[in-house]
């Protein structure tokens, strides 16, 4: 078992930010909460990140390139604080942060805190909210209160699972690890940490800024996309153990099955039939436990359109085609009936106006 020598372990991955590096390092080194200790995992750098590292008093992890996953796992090993704060290298986080954070996690005797996270354009620095980080439903759902997964079950797939952007007790973690050699590792890594988690809180402050550029993970890595499907494999798996499944199968299916095509949608033409392929296969591995265990009844539309015609066609393209299809008509819908609600109103508008000029 780990001794806690300090209040937060900061953990950094880093790999070719030198950009960006110091502006992250100071955001840390410049807090009026000190008791901290900072990691930084250089994963098999080839720019001067090692050197930029050097000048910080942080301690430096160097590994030949692993990726994301094993960064982090690496650092959790040498983590000895109460508290972690998983922090991407080309990102910082605001005045005062780790003094606010902490203070609430100790004063609320949290398990877990979660909080906004703002994006800023790398070049612009112009700052923009995203609705995935600001999670007004959670907000609107918690008004404020302690709370863990019994109180916000229909949310589980609808609160922002990045890394960053949460502080977590240390204890809660444990022996848990990140998924290695897959992209999405977050999302597991979330979802299990939340089932077991009993005191949670949402802060709706900003304390972490993220730098959005043309280099993310997620613009780049087009040939780990279809890593999508594993990821909610094992996510399928914690929920199952959890006993959570019967609860929220309807939800994990619909959550599923959009990420899933999104990232589909997302890569090169050039390898979207093997992509295609790839969810074929999966999609035929559980079709007959959705049919039988209750999801397909709940699921909602578009999911099982995106399930039923992954198995219907045979080319990437048809399939793509048809999801295409299906959402311009339920756009149209969605349209038609905003129009007639509108019509409905103006009458009612014009009828108030002329009892207004009769007297």
């Amino acid at each position: 078992m780990v001794i806690s020598l300090t209040k937060i372990s900061i953990i950094i991955p880093v790999y070719n930010t030198s950009e960006y590096l110091d502006e992250c390092l100071e955001s840390v080194l410049n807090q009026k909460f000190q008791d901290i200790e900072i990691i930084c995992v250089n994963d098999g750098s080839t720019d001067n990140s090692l050197e930029i590292l050097q000048k910080y008093p942080v301690k430096i992890i160097n590994q030949t390139n692993q990726g994301l996953s094993a960064s982090r796992n690496n650092a959790l090993k040498e983590a000895s604080g109460e508290y972690i704060l998983f922090l991407d290298s080309d990102d910082y986080i605001s005045e005062n942060a780790l003094e606010e954070i902490y203070e609430i996690m100790e004063s609320k005797d949290l398990d877990l805190l979660i909080f906004k996270i703002i994006e800023f354009d790398a070049k612009t620095r112009e700052k923009s909210k995203y609705s995935y980080f600001e999670m007004d439903l959670l907000k609107s759902h918690v008004n404020g209160n302690v709370f863990n997964y019994s109180d916000v079950k229909e949310l589980l797939f609808r609160i922002s699972v990045t890394a960053p952007g949460k502080l977590y007790r240390r204890d809660l973690i444990g022996d848990m690890k990140f998924n290695e050699g897959l992209i999405f590792e977050d999302n597991p890594f979330f979802i299990e940490l939340f089932l077991k988690a009993k005191r949670v809180y949402f802060d709706d402050n900003y304390y972490y800024f993220r730098r959005v550029h043309n280099d993310s993970i997620t613009q780049s890595n087009f040939e780990k996309f279809p890593d999508v499907i594993p990821i909610y494999n094992i996510i399928n798996d914690i929920v199952i153990r959890s006993g959570e499944y019967d609860t929220v199968k309807h939800k994990l299916f619909n959550r599923q099955c959009r990420d899933i095509y999104l990232r589909f949608s997302q890569v090169p033409d050039e390898m979207k039939q093997d992509f295609f392929l790839k969810i074929q296969d999966d999609f035929k591995s559980k079709k007959e436990r959705y049919e039988s265990d209750g999801t397909w009844e709940l699921a909602n539309k578009r999911s099982r359109k995106i399930f039923s015609n992954a198995l219907k066609f045979n080319y990437y393209r048809d399939f793509e085609s048809s999801i295409n299809e299906y959402d311009i008509k339920r756009k149209n819908k969605k349209f038609k009936r905003k129009n007639k609600k509108t019509d409905k109103k103006i009458p009612k508008s014009i009828n108030r106006l002329k009892k207004l000029f009769k007297h």
